[in-house]
């Protein structure tokens, strides 16, 4: 929220369960583990983990500037997020030590997305995407668009990789190599997330 908290609301009702305040604007949207904990980037430059149940905080990991990028959690229980420090991280979910960090060459307000495989891909202000190795945070490859990436990319069930730019274009890229497959022209920067339809349909929106 814009008023720097993190609320729990009863589905049913709306009612208020609890809120945690955090030093900052809340841009990032929550990710919460198999065991209820919830995940979530504050622009106080900080990434936090709280008890979804009471919303106390069991800890948090400071970056070096805003976390606008939202959480994804590994089947290991690794939480990747990027920050406008110019890294993406890995974080430990249980204790928030740092696994690992990689440093693009700009802001990175894309959130992270999983392959199949554990790869993690991400965009970055610096007109690039990156696939990474999940468990050392080696780069497998990279992608240049001609704009900044800030949308977060979707994975197809094939490993097809999408994402959007602010060159105003969605492209279609190999999860392997990180080839193009294919690239859409839109009429404005696409900041949009793409969703994937069950039948294999691309949804993003534009400006």
């Amino acid at each position: 929220s814009g008023d720097n908290n993190v609320y729990a609301l009863d589905e049913a009702t709306g009612r208020k369960k609890w809120s945690y305040g955090t030093g900052g604007k809340v841009n990032s949207s929550p990710a919460i583990g198999a065991d209820g904990t919830v995940y979530i980037g504050s622009l106080d430059t900080k990434v936090y983990a709280l008890n979804g149940a009471t919303g106390s905080k069991k800890w948090e990991f400071k970056t070096g500037r805003p976390v606008n990028s939202s959480p994804v959690i590994g089947a290991d229980g690794t939480i990747y997020v990027g920050s406008e420090d110019k890294n993406v991280f890995a974080l430990d979910g249980k204790t928030g030590t740092k696994k690992w960090e990689f440093e693009t060459g700009s802001h990175v307000d894309s959130s992270p997305a999983i392959g199949a495989d554990g790869t993690v891909y991400v965009g970055s202000s610096d007109k690039k995407v990156y696939a990474l190795d999940g468990k050392s945070g080696a780069k497998k490859w990279e992608f240049e668009t001609e704009g900044d990436v800030r949308s977060s990319p979707a994975i197809g069930s094939d490993g097809t990789v999408y994402v959007g730019s602010r060159d105003k274009k969605v492209y279609a890229l190999d999860g392997a190599t990180g080839a193009k497959k294919w690239e859409f022209l839109t009429g404005g920067n696409v900041r949009s997330s793409p969703a994937i339809g069950s039948d294999g349909t691309l949804y993003v929106g534009s400006e």
